[in-house]
């Protein structure tokens, strides 16, 4: 079957690309054939608010592409629409993840509903987003309603998709969960958590507390900042904490929570953008990752700690629930309470809950497979649009 993405591609950078880069080999490894129907820009510098767009995408994960789409240009939506028409794949699969795109993506899907029979399939990582965006439920609506089908990767995305769209046919929604992300170089032999410790220059025997991501005022690092200390009070200099990620905004407001802590000897910030060839570095040097999210649906993170066998814990917000099992995989906790975030982490090194957390983890990662996600694209590219 001949499939379309359309998404960013290398040189941007990120999860929503990865993500697209190991769905494509999936694909291909079964049989398939993918068009990949790629971004030009993404956003207008003014309005980006990382380090940079762009950054290097370990070859392994790359795939070819052609960069055609500008989420402002009406123009680019013409020229994208033709170039998917004239390749004439059975679907077209979109990751919906934010309202910023929702107006290129309806100009895009609008046109291939029109000029073609291709089906509709979007992905959802969000359909109502973290953060405000003007007119964002207009806009989420205007491009969802152009598809056949969805691809919803958690409960909570589902039930979010019949709030926006409520008259949407169940038939053509289908819940599947995030799947996990494998960075490990395809036949290289992975490294040991002590030398990935020595490779990124961090402590051999400390206890080793992990977030990771891009920090965003929904992620809740602030909470985890302020966790800090009673895990100093616990633990002494014998823990740290790592907070690895590309900052959005301003770096001073987490410097100043980090100096007001009381525990700055055992805080580490990593700011800026981890390539892919490193990620899987830190995930292998970590006893626990911790996301103290504020919101969320679901979340990349823990698939790639769970690839790693990695325990997590996390808030009782959206879908990390779903995923993330309560004294199984990790522990739960209410959001925005750093004493409850430092008790659970605490919990996990004094019950010495490392190994039989991983065993769990190593059981539950089974049901987050790629092959999975591709049965549910296979199978909404599969059916008949009413137009056809």
């Amino acid at each position: 079957m001949k499939l379309a993405f359309l998404g960013p591609a290398a040189p941007f950078r990120g999860g929503i690309v990865t993500y697209y880069g190991m769905l494509a080999r999936v694909l291909e490894d079964r049989g398939h054939h993918v068009f990949w129907a790629s971004f030009r820009k993404q956003y207008p510098g003014f309005l980006f608010p990382g380090s940079e767009q762009e950054g290097a995408t370990a070859p392994w994960l790359d795939h070819a592409n052609n960069p055609r789409f500008v989420p402002w240009s009406p123009v680019s939506w013409w020229r994208t629409s033709s170039d998917l028409k004239r390749q004439a794949p059975r679907a077209v699969v979109i990751k919906f993840w934010i309202p910023f795109f929702a107006p290129g993506f309806f100009g895009v899907t609008w046109l291939l509903r029109r000029r073609t029979e291709v089906r509709i399939i979007y992905l959802l990582d969000n359909v109502i987003p973290h953060e405000k965006y003007p007119l964002g439920r207009f806009l989420t609506r205007l491009a969802l309603k152009q598809g056949h089908g969805f691809i919803a990767q958690s409960d909570q995305v589902r039930q979010d998709l019949f709030t926006v769209l409520p008259d949407t046919d169940p038939s053509t929604v289908i819940t599947t969960p995030h799947p996990v992300y494998d960075f490990g170089k395809p036949g290289r032999p992975r490294k040991t958590a002590s030398e990935a410790r020595d490779a990124l220059g961090l402590p051999a025997a400390a206890r080793l507390v992990l977030f990771f991501g891009f920090i965003k005022p929904y992620k809740g690092v602030v909470h985890l900042i302020d966790a800090a200390a009673d895990l100093k009070t616990r633990f002494g200099d014998g823990i740290q904490v790592l907070i690895v990620g590309d900052i959005y905004g301003e770096k001073q407001p987490y410097l100043d929570r980090i100096a007001a802590s009381g525990a700055q000897q055992i805080i580490q910030l990593v700011d800026g953008f981890v390539p892919d060839e490193i990620v899987e570095d830190y995930f292998l040097a970590a006893d626990l990752a911790v996301l103290p999210y504020v919101s969320a649906t679901q979340s990349g993170i823990v698939q790639i700690a769970y690839n790693y066998d990695l325990p997590v814990v996390t808030t009782n917000v959206g879908g990390l629930p779903e995923v993330v099992l309560d004294g199984e995989t990790g522990f739960i906790v209410p959001p925005e309470d750093p004493s409850a975030l430092a008790a659970a982490v605490v919990r996990f090194f004094d019950e010495d809950r490392a190994a039989d957390f991983a065993a769990q983890v190593a059981a539950e990662k089974e049901k987050y497979s790629w092959d999975r996600m591709a049965e549910a694209v296979e199978s909404l590219a599969s059916e008949r649009t009413e137009d056809s």
